[in-house]
């Protein structure tokens, strides 16, 4: 995972090299398809003191797949379906009065929707670099383990559905939202097929890195 920042870089790099035939015929707006991942994305554990957490251990993969709109050389936006996977031993524990409380991700997903734009600011042959900004909205499913181990006692699990996981605190959420701001750098392959890398905010986490992949099917 720690190579993906380098694989990231060369990609780039080769990009710029590439010699850059005439595009003007192809630079107009289209309609395509895109698909992308998340190898890894991960809730800071700087944000423990923000939920009163004694442990916060939450990370994921993240795959997308949906429509966008844009151009070759330009910039694009798009809607696309995305599935956030939680590791199988994330975990979160607070401290209730003389009880330690713990949840554990055992079998837990968000499934939503999310609007993204990508913006250039930066276009130098085949390459750009800029900002992708997107929102929407995710269904959490699945089940989780939720222990209560209260202190000189013996420890209680139970798994309770994701949703009912806010139910024990007073909230009735059953989707949350979504939200990420990434610097990323885009490269064209062949003719109309963009390569974009990037990272930074993915609420409710951060990533490293994130890989997508778009078609331009061309002129309308």
């Amino acid at each position: 995972m720690r190579h993906i920042p380098c694989v990231a870089a060369l990609l780039l790099a080769a990009l710029f090299a590439l010699p850059a035939p005439a595009f003007a015929q192809l630079d107009n707006p289209s309609w395509g398809l895109t698909g992308g991942f998340a190898p890894v994305w991960k809730v800071p554990d700087q944000l423990r003191t923000v939920f009163d957490a004694e442990t916060l251990d939450i990370r994921g993969q993240e795959f997308r797949v949906g429509l966008i709109r844009g151009t070759t050389l330009g910039g694009e936006w798009g809607v696309s379906l995305v599935h956030k996977r939680f590791a199988k031993d994330s975990k979160v524990a607070i401290r209730q009065s003389n009880d330690v409380i713990s949840v554990v991700t055992d079998d837990a997903e968000m499934l939503g929707v999310e609007v993204h734009r990508f913006f250039p600011f930066v276009r130098i042959r085949r390459a750009q670099i800029g900002v992708n900004v997107g929102g929407g909205v995710a269904k959490m499913r699945g089940f989780v383990t939720g222990s209560v181990n209260p202190v000189g006692g013996t420890a209680i699990s139970a798994p309770i559905g994701f949703t009912d996981l806010f139910a024990l605190t007073g909230s009735n959420l059953s989707v949350l939202p979504l939200a990420r701001v990434e610097i990323a750098g885009a490269g064209l392959i062949g003719d109309r097929v963009k390569v974009r890398v990037g990272g930074g905010f993915n609420m409710p986490g951060i990533q490293l890195a994130s890989v997508s992949v778009s078609w331009l099917m061309g002129r309308d």
